[in-house]
């Protein structure tokens, strides 16, 4: 698992043993007998002459089978694809990991406009370098705030996150310039699942040259209605 998570994660079409062994810190050994065993099971293919591996059809077919059983996934894109169309603009679903303290846009759904703005989908991003995370940090404890900060340093004071995360609080949603690159906005509004705790947002992205107080407004207030009907349907789903 920790190979094809690594090999999932980095964009090289292939990779040696030794590079693998390294990346992972596991003995070359160990690691030819892992890469092995994962071919046998049809999940990576290895090149005869340079005897380098890469991930196979059959890894990408199981993953994209899983995804799309996944619950939360199921049950979120009818709101991500209300707010798309209703906001005209690229909508996503951002999922909150508890244990990697960040977020990973999941999901999108793009309008049919000339110029849009795309998310970096499947990529664990910290809670402060993102609309999607500083929209979940807003409903963490001041100890999660302290660590997320910990973890993303530079990217503002203290002080100034903790002004930006009362902003969310009181309008609903977060808004970010500049990102996923200069040129774009971010808005996020988080959702909550049956416990009450936060399980991801619900985001547009769009061009900087589109966007505008009153807009911004309105796309921030579609999103915290969208996400408010998305913590109800996953209430009644007990998921």
């Amino acid at each position: 698992m920790r190979l094809l998570g690594w090999m999932a994660d980095h964009d090289s079409g292939d990779f040696g043993v030794r590079e693998l062994a390294a990346a992972v810190g596991m003995a070359p050994s160990t690691v030819h007998r892992s890469l092995g065993a994962l071919e046998q099971e049809g999940l990576v293919e290895s090149e005869a002459q340079s005897g380098r591996y890469r991930l196979s059809l059959g890894f990408y077919r199981l993953a994209l089978k899983g995804a799309r059983r996944a619950p939360l996934l199921q049950l979120a894109m009818p709101f991500v694809a209300e707010a798309a169309r209703a906001g005209e603009e690229t909508a996503q679903l951002a999922v909150y990991g508890e244990v990697e303290l960040a977020v990973m846009y999941l999901a999108e759904v793009a309008p049919r406009r000339y110029l849009q703005v795309r998310a970096r989908l499947h990529e664990w991003l910290p809670l402060t370098v993102s609309a999607a995370g500083l929209a979940v940090l807003s409903r963490l404890d001041s100890e999660a705030v302290v660590s997320a900060f910990a973890r993303a340093p530079g990217t503002a004071s203290g002080s100034e996150l903790a002004a930006t995360l009362d902003t969310v609080r009181r309008r609903g949603f977060a808004s970010a310039q500049g990102l996923p690159e200069p040129g774009c906005v971010e808005l996020a509004a988080p959702f909550v699942g049956p416990d009450g705790r936060v399980r991801g947002a619900l985001g547009f992205s769009l061009p900087q040259v589109r966007f505008n107080p009153k807009l911004e407004v309105a796309l921030g207030g579609l999103l915290a209605a969208e996400a408010g009907k998305l913590a109800g349907s996953l209430a009644e789903a007990g998921t």
